[in-house]
């Protein structure tokens, strides 16, 4: 009765056997995010190990952590450097609304849609990670295009806040749930990468082979073999 329970091809065991490697992906992007600096490519490092090897049963993740990281410090960091002025003028103008806001009504209110701005200025950061992380933009076209999907996708856009709302409540709702902060930002990437993919593929059928990301020729070719195996396998069960 309990033997498919304990398959080790289930799903549920297969995720199980992946825990120390979303911990260790976590712990290198804390690590690599302790220069400030490097916040963006740390970010883009992570989601691009787990969404091109972790959420596809390859090894190599480490690997691919630190050669997305290295590849994305040229135009990461100044891309962090751009949102850390932003954040920073961001708190400066909050403390400015919400001391006139004391005697103020009408700036009690402009404080209010402040925040809000605030709040859907992480939201924007949702795309702009993934995107950073899986295709070559200028400066400007990459902001252009995580717009895009901001807008264009607005359910998938409040899915991914509120899931990082969410992961981050339960770390610190209780002492007991802090060591959750250990595999939190893996486990964020893990559950973007889920609605991302969806996203990328309507977006970009061509860099996709049977719901699979290919990004280069011979990943291609590889996927269209294990997909025409696949068919043919399919076909032939169907004959018997």
């Amino acid at each position: 009765m309990f033997g498919g329970f304990f398959d080790m091809d289930k799903p549920f065991w297969r995720w199980m056997g992946k825990i120390p490697e979303l911990i260790a992906l976590s712990f290198f992007w804390y690590i690599c995010c302790i220069p400030v600096i490097t916040i963006i490519p740390a970010s883009c490092a992570l989601f691009d190990a787990i969404s091109r090897y972790t959420m596809m049963d390859d090894k190599g993740s480490f690997r691919r952590f630190f050669r997305t990281f290295w590849k994305e410090l040229k135009q990461g960091i100044p891309l962090t450097l751009f949102w850390i002025l932003i954040a920073v003028f961001a708190v400066f103008g909050d403390s400015i609304l919400l001391a006139q806001a004391q005697n103020n009504q009408v700036f009690a209110a402009l404080s209010i849609v402040y925040r809000i701005m605030q709040l859907l200025t992480v939201a924007y950061l949702c795309w702009l990670i993934p995107l950073q992380s899986r295709y070559h933009n200028t400066f400007i076209n990459l902001h252009f295009n995580s717009l895009r999907f901001f807008l264009g996708r607005l359910p998938s856009t409040a899915l991914m806040f509120l899931i990082s709302v969410a992961v981050i409540v339960v770390c610190f709702i209780h002492p007991a749930t802090f060591c959750l902060l250990i595999v939190a930002p893996a486990l964020i990437a893990v559950l973007h990468s889920v609605i991302v993919e969806k996203a990328f593929m309507k977006t970009f059928p061509n860099d996709y082979v049977d719901g699979l990301p290919v990004y280069t020729p011979e990943q291609r070719a590889a996927a269209l073999a294990i997909s025409k195996a696949k068919k043919a396998e399919a076909e032939a069960s169907e004959d018997n």
